[in-house]
């Protein structure tokens, strides 16, 4: 009969020991989840796990994060949310709840470190402000997205602050094929539309070779009028005289815009420019969000872009079917195309 207890004495020995080493695994664990990584300004940022609350005011930066989450669960505090357009109001309602912290650089830094966020999200240009976010609590990664490649790095590099390195990759993924399906066009096509791309503040703003609104023309198949044109700006103010000897052939306006196509067809000064003659002037989509600002649906300018100058070679039915897959993707539901401004 002392098998028996035996037996039993040492069956609880192992139980002891693997309660022990289960309570050792915590700390493995914790040293597993440590993330570091470099940001945009080449500054080595650790973080001790996915990020969970996270705070900024540039939208663009922030954007990252509301892909691959697919909303604002993991926001704690927002920049400006008049700026946020209707996408916002449709699949993250939360942002009506999140405290504003500031506009711009004008930010409240007591604000900051009442909402409690582990993670700042910042445009490289905001670097200067890097000391006072840490020093009341976030982290910050710098951010620099203008063009495709820095777009697409800036998933990346967020997907993997907040764990979310699979979606990353998969958007990234859709992202790439829309770049190979447009540059496919822009091979077939027979000619290639001169474009003009304006700025929203002004109609004598012009987007620059540095500029994602140019890389998104010249990808679709056109050819910016700026093309070449020597600037150290983004947007560049010209004078009309130089936009009638541009002469563009199709003319951009953002959706953002202070102004309205109306507006340019009923000024004279531009009376003799062919995208004005011909009723080519255009409303860059979309009315839910722009799709010509550098975030994840930079793709989808792209792609109505491919459309607009290549009609016969890309249909509005392929142009929404991308759409969808898209906004499937990213937020789970789609949008009619009235209700993005396309009909």
């Amino acid at each position: 009969m002392k098998f028996p207890k035996l037996v039993a004495l040492v069956l609880s020995i192992v139980m002891v020991l693997a309660v022990m080493a289960g309570c050792g695994a915590p700390a493995e664990e914790s040293k597993d989840a440590t993330i570091t990584l470099t940001d945009h300004a080449g500054r080595e940022v650790t973080l001790e796990g996915a990020a969970q609350a996270i705070c900024g005011t540039h939208n663009p930066s922030l954007n990252m994060a509301i892909v691959l989450d697919g909303g604002m669960d993991r926001f704690v505090g927002f920049g400006n949310k008049d700026m946020a357009y209707g996408l916002y109001e449709i699949v993250a309602p939360e942002i009506d709840e999140l405290t504003q912290i500031g506009k711009g650089k004008n930010v409240n830094f007591e604000t900051v470190a009442s909402v409690k966020a582990d993670l700042a999200l910042l445009p490289v240009r905001m670097k200067g402000m890097v000391e006072q976010y840490e020093e009341v609590g976030p982290k910050v990664i710098l951010l620099d997205v203008e063009l495709f490649d820095s777009i697409k790095s800036a998933l990346t590099l967020v997907g993997k602050a907040i764990g979310q390195d699979e979606r990353a990759a998969k958007i990234v993924a859709f992202f790439d094929q829309k770049i190979a399906d447009a540059t496919k066009v822009a091979e077939d096509a027979e000619t290639k539309p001169t474009v003009l791309m304006l700025s929203g503040s002004s109609m004598t703003g012009v987007a620059t070779d540095a500029m994602l609104q140019n890389q998104i023309i010249k990808t679709a198949g056109g050819k910016s009028v700026t093309e070449g044109w020597d600037s150290d700006e983004l947007w560049a103010e010209v004078n009309i005289e130089q936009i009638v000897k541009w002469n563009p052939e199709i003319i951009y306006i953002p959706a953002y815009a202070d102004y309205t196509v109306e507006d340019l067809k009923a000024n004279e000064a531009w009376a003799s420019i062919d995208a004005v003659k011909n009723d080519k002037i255009f409303v860059f989509p979309s009315a839910l969000e722009p799709w010509d600002y550098p975030t994840a649906s930079a793709c989808l300018g792209l792609c109505w872009t491919t459309y607009n100058l290549h009609p016969e070679l890309y249909s509005l039915d392929q142009l929404m079917k991308d759409v969808d897959e898209f906004y499937n993707l990213v937020y789970g539901q789609t949008f009619t195309a009235e209700q993005l401004g396309l009909k």
